[in-house]
């Protein structure tokens, strides 16, 4: 008799239970696949770089920086450009052999990610040379790094400061995408995991501590996977809408807003005009709140959906006409509203 009642309750369970489960799940994963969802693939990071093989080092504050040097790099093996860094790890803003120690020339710190730093374009084609040709009197930092949010030039405008640097400008490139950075939440971690062969990078991390403060700490840019999420796209974009969830949840844009909000209060006590330029169409919405916060910002965006605006099919990040562009716009802020 209790076997029959054990017998009838399996059959129940599997028939009535665990049966529509699977084929709920596997008729929303042929959904899925047919709508062109796939399960997760960890991109093929395809970078080499001469002389030294390798373009970082390590750094206590910031988790990394560029090692200084001229530099090629090659991206998938059929696209190369030349990048050179001074002793101050720093990308250059004109020729190596113009710069001069004894410079009296009023400076413009230009601080963001790599689209500041001129990923996969030349030295001579970053809108950070090409600003400095359009303001020769004045000397164009480019403190940009691939990988950079808004914390690390934070970070890195404190770190100047104390070296008894101090400019006259500081422009933060600002960009949307710049909010999960700050944070370093699953999202970003994701998005890094294809670097995770270089070995464990550290990053600084952010969170809010009340409503318009926040703390950071060091943190490892460590990244685990749902499982499944290899096999299944259903898994996948389970996992994608959990890490969206997760950035409202942590609130990644009043991070980065605060975040600014104290750059501007330690570049008002330095006697530094900040000025906050918006690179993508994601910053919007921070520039006009910082806008009705008295902040100066300025919108240089430019739409890297349009052929020519990037440099694909080599690499994503913009191409040497879009930088023409930011040039443009950042100068004609600059001499219209800040330097007139």
């Amino acid at each position: 008799m209790k076997k029959d009642i054990a017998k009838n309750f399996v059959f129940k369970l599997i028939t009535y239970i665990i049966v529509p489960i699977v084929l709920s799940i596997t008729t929303a994963e042929i959904v899925l696949r047919v709508a062109g969802y796939k399960p997760w693939q960890i991109e093929n990071v395809d970078v080499a770089v001469e002389p030294k093989g390798n373009f970082f080092t390590k750094d206590s504050k910031l988790g990394y920086k560029h090692l200084p040097g001229k530099f090629k790099v090659t991206l998938n093996g059929n696209y190369s450009f030349n990048a050179t860094h001074l002793n101050n790890s720093l990308r250059i803003t004109h020729p190596l052999n113009t710069y001069n120690q004894s410079s009296t020339k009023p400076e413009i710190w230009i601080l963001g990610c790599s689209f500041t730093y001129g990923w996969s374009l030349n030295d001579s084609e970053t809108y950070a040379w090409l600003l400095q040709e359009k303001l020769p009197k004045y000397e164009i930092v480019n403190f940009g790094v691939n990988g950079y949010g808004t914390l690390h030039s934070f970070i890195q405008f404190k770190e100047a400061l104390k070296q008894g640097n101090k400019p006259k400008i500081a422009v933060i490139a600002y960009a949307g995408f710049h909010d999960r950075r700050n944070t370093l939440l699953r999202a970003r971690r994701k998005q890094m995991a294809a670097w995770n062969k270089l070995g464990i990078l550290l990053q600084p991390d952010a969170r809010l501590n009340g409503k318009n403060n926040f703390t950071y700490s060091m943190a490892k840019l460590e990244y685990r996977e749902w499982p499944l999420m290899r096999v299944s796209a259903l898994m996948n974009l389970l996992e994608v809408n959990y890490n969206q969830f997760e950035e409202g949840l942590y609130k990644s844009h009043d991070v980065s807003k605060a975040i600014i909000e104290e750059f501007h209060r330690v570049a008002e006590a330095n006697n530094v005009k900040l000025v906050v330029a918006g690179i993508n169409a994601g910053s919007a919405k921070m520039l006009d709140e910082l806008s009705e916060e008295g902040i100066a910002t300025a919108d240089i965006s430019v739409d890297l959906k349009i052929p020519g605006n990037n440099n694909l099919p080599h690499d994503i990040h913009p191409s040497a006409a879009a930088n023409r562009q930011y040039a443009e716009k950042l100068d004609g802020f600059l001499q219209g509203s800040i330097l007139k």
